[in-house]
């Protein structure tokens, strides 16, 4: 027997076998050879493994230094596509936001130092449910006011306030003060400021206003600049003063990108959310900060400016180092040393949770906003339908006939509407009402919210989906409307409803499927 078969023997024992593994394993890693006889001569041969080379080891490279300076701090609170939500919805698995919030946790973080408080766009219009576009440029009115009173320095309007103001309206406006370096007349006019410098505290910040293309309805009046060549335009309008400049706006994530890329002299670009959240990102040059939706976020951006206000912002260091730096004038050494000519950023986003609830201005002309709102509906209720119009007659009336249907409907979420409010304590919320009832403000519909109109016309019902009803089937010109998509997305909007599917919702939430285990319509 020779020394390769005694050796096979011996570690083949069931005794040894762990440690054979262990020796087998290791001569793969360490690349050992063990002597066998495997040539024909009688000579032994080395077994050798081939093993690919490591890759090269590549280290970062570490951000350019620019010209040092004395190195200041500015602080941006930053909104966007708050789209008139005054106060926090329930319906979201996250009832985050609200500018009564909002004002708290920005009076907190002015103990701290100034702080520019700015809102990419998009901030008035909340959406075209019956009630909602009856009251657009009153609530429009009311977000300006509350973004006033929140202390908001500066606003990129979007395309939907260009919708919900119009032209004329949005150049009047003087509170918020609004830019924008891309929209113009039919003469090729700006159609507002370009840019803006805001001075806190002897700190300057520069900004370039980029408002997304108009909406169709202005197509023919209002053109769009190219946002590379409005980018340019405005960092030569701005000083040479300034601590930092930024782009502000709502632009998409792939002209945002194109910014990035092509634009030098940006310290960071500043936006509403594409089509998702993104995390700040930084692949060309400045990063890219989007803030999330509907106000209930404030994205809290500090930068540590150690350089040239152009000079694109390092998101840097870990979130650890920010929050172990006590303030500007005692830092540490090595973060002194990472921002000699740099300039340093951090961004997180804050909920408005209801840690943040309370009382003074705010809450006083929201409450205002929801009085008026009530005594409308109330005053639109007492209205008496024409007489060739159907009126509301709940759903009352219509189980006589659709029993079936009645009892398949009292299954599904809908019917549950209303108790979902009382739950939430929002019964006399007007906010609500308009989505937890039916026929809210509707001549002949829900104008009070006493308990004898509430029991009649609680929850979605029949006549939320297929109109007023009242009259059939004695009178043939009543016929109930189809469902169509426009008829549930007044409600279940991408905010309050994000998961919202027609087809599916439809089968699960309606009188022809029932249960919210139906996939289907009952035979």
């Amino acid at each position: 027997m020779n020394a390769h078969d005694i050796l096979h023997s011996v570690l083949g024992a069931t005794i040894f076998r762990p440690f054979t593994t262990f020796l087998l394993g290791a001569s793969l890693v360490l690349g050992l050879t063990v002597g066998c006889d495997a040539n024909s001569d009688g000579s032994s041969a080395q077994a050798t493994l081939d093993l690919p080379e490591l890759p090269a080891l590549v280290r970062p490279t570490p951000p350019v230094r620019g010209t040092p300076r004395d190195p200041v701090d500015v602080r941006i609170a930053l909104v966007g596509e708050v789209r008139g939500e005054l106060e926090p919805c329930g319906c979201p698995t996250v009832p985050y936001g609200g500018f009564v919030r909002r004002s708290a946790l920005l009076q907190q973080l002015r103990e701290t130092g100034p702080l520019f408080h700015l809102d990419a766009g998009d901030l008035v219009m909340k959406g075209f449910a019956t009630d909602r576009a009856r009251d657009l440029k009153r609530r429009a009115a009311t977000s300006m006011a509350l973004s006033v009173d929140v202390g908001l320095d500066l606003w990129v309007p979007g395309p939907s306030d260009l919708l919900a103001l119009g032209v004329e309206q949005l150049k009047a406006v003087t509170e918020p003060k609004r830019i924008s370096a891309t929209w113009e007349d039919a003469n090729g006019n700006l159609l507002l400021p370009s840019t803006a410098v805001l001075e806190k505290q002897g700190i300057r910040l520069g900004v370039i206003g980029l408002s997304a293309p108009p909406p169709t309805q202005h197509a023919n009046t209002i053109g769009s600049r190219d946002p590379i060549t409005a980018t340019r335009d405005g960092l030569n309008a701005l000083p040479t003063d300034t601590d930092l400049n930024i782009v502000l706006g709502n632009i998409s994530d792939e002209v945002a990108a194109r910014i990035a890329e092509q634009v030098k002299g940006i310290a960071a670009i500043l936006t509403t959310r594409g089509g998702q959240y993104d995390e700040p990102t930084a692949k060309h040059g400045p990063p890219i900060i989007e803030v999330p939706d509907r106000g209930r976020f404030v994205q809290m951006i500090t930068v540590r400016v150690g350089t040239t206000p152009g000079t694109a912002i390092v998101l840097s260091p870990e979130a650890r180092m920010w929050r172990d730096r006590p303030s500007l004038a005692a830092e540490s050494t090595d973060f002194i040393e990472m921002g000699r000519g740099r300039n340093l950023g951090f961004a997180t986003t804050i909920p408005l949770a209801s840690d943040l609830d309370t009382s003074g201005p705010v809450l006083g002309r929201l409450n205002a906003f929801k009085q008026v709102s009530l005594k409308q509906a109330a005053a639109r209720a007492a209205t008496k339908p024409k007489a060739a119009d159907p009126y509301y007659a709940s759903s009352g009336a219509c189980v006589t006939c659709h029993s079936g249907e009645f009892a398949r409907w009292s299954l599904t979420g809908h019917a549950k509407a209303w108790q979902s409010l009382l739950a939430r304590g929002q019964e006399h919320n007007p906010e609500c009402t308009s989505c937890h009832t039916t026929a809210w403000g509707e001549p002949s519909g829900l104008g009070t919210l006493s308990r004898t109109a509430v029991r009649k016309f609680k929850s979605v019902q029949c006549e939320s989906c297929h109109g007023p009803m009242g009259g059939h089937p004695q009178d043939a010109r009543v016929r109930p409307k189809p469902i169509q998509r426009s008829t549930c997305t007044g409600c279940h909007d991408p905010a309050n409803s994000p998961n919202f599917d027609f087809d599916t919702y439809l089968a699960q939430a309606s009188c022809q499927g029932g249960s919210p285990h139906q996939t289907g319509p009952i035979e």
